[in-house]
């Protein structure tokens, strides 16, 4: 009952700020040439798929005028041959780069995640045991599974999304600046409404993102600590009281 009366009185740090910046930076540490060359791939990817509707225009434009002026498919097609060959190009080396680039960001979340258990390891083998006294052994494994599964979501999928958003989104910025500052200036203030209201709306909703890894983990260290004293359960026949406490939990 003391054991339980310790576990439940454990407090959770505080909420940690510029965690983002210290996952990039470790992950910079562990693989430097190899995210640099995966990043160069992402970028370009990002790049080559906004410039299609600039080619796309050209084309457009040059049959356009060839209709106009009652030309024949063959001087069309000179002048389209350009545009649309580098288009073609510009595809081809965007899938390469793309496949690379996701390559290399696989192989880099499989060994950070294996160096970032092996850091966590390595890290408890210096805390005292009454950390362990305080905290259930499904709390802790949490940290090794769900957790970590988590930040290989945030390092496989939400930064190179991120970084192809915000290259994406920069180079159409450029692209509707050269066609129209106008219509670019009306886009840009309902963008800034949009991110407004996110913003909002995402910052309440942080604190149950953690509230949800909380019980989680809560929930695992209860199944644990069940598990491993299946025979005395049974043996007082606390069958119904745990049940009735996981309910709880």
């Amino acid at each position: 009952e003391r054991k339980m009366k310790n576990k439940s009185s454990v407090k959770h740090a505080p909420r940690q700020k510029g965690i983002l910046k210290r996952t990039i930076k470790s992950v910079f540490h562990f693989y430097p040439k190899m995210l640099t060359v995966s990043l160069i791939c992402i970028i370009f990817n990002a790049v080559v798929s906004a410039l299609p509707s600039l080619f796309m225009q050209t084309v457009f434009s040059a049959l356009k005028d060839a209709v106009a002026l009652n030309q024949t498919w063959a001087d069309a097609w000179r002048a389209i041959t350009i545009p649309m060959v580098t288009l073609i190009s510009l595809y081809v080396l965007s899938i390469i780069s793309g496949a690379i680039g996701k390559q290399l960001m696989a192989i880099i979340t499989q060994g950070y995640l294996s160096k970032m258990r092996e850091h966590m390891f390595n890290k408890m083998q210096d805390l005292p045991i009454k950390y362990f006294d305080t905290h259930n052994h499904g709390d802790i494994m949490s940290y090794y599974t769900n957790d970590i599964d988590s930040l290989r979501q945030v390092v496989a999928e939400s930064l190179p999304q991120l970084l192809t958003s915000a290259i994406m989104v920069l180079t159409l910025f450029v692209i509707m600046i050269y066609y129209s500052l106008w219509l670019t200036a009306i886009v840009l203030a309902g963008i800034i409404f949009v991110v407004f209201v996110t913003g909002i709306v995402g910052g309440g909703a942080a604190k149950y993102f953690i509230g949800q890894q909380r019980a989680m983990a809560k929930t695992e260290g209860f199944i644990e600590e069940m598990m491993n004293g299946q025979k005395v359960v049974k043996a007082f026949c606390h069958e119904e009281e745990a049940k009735a406490d996981f309910d709880k939990v």
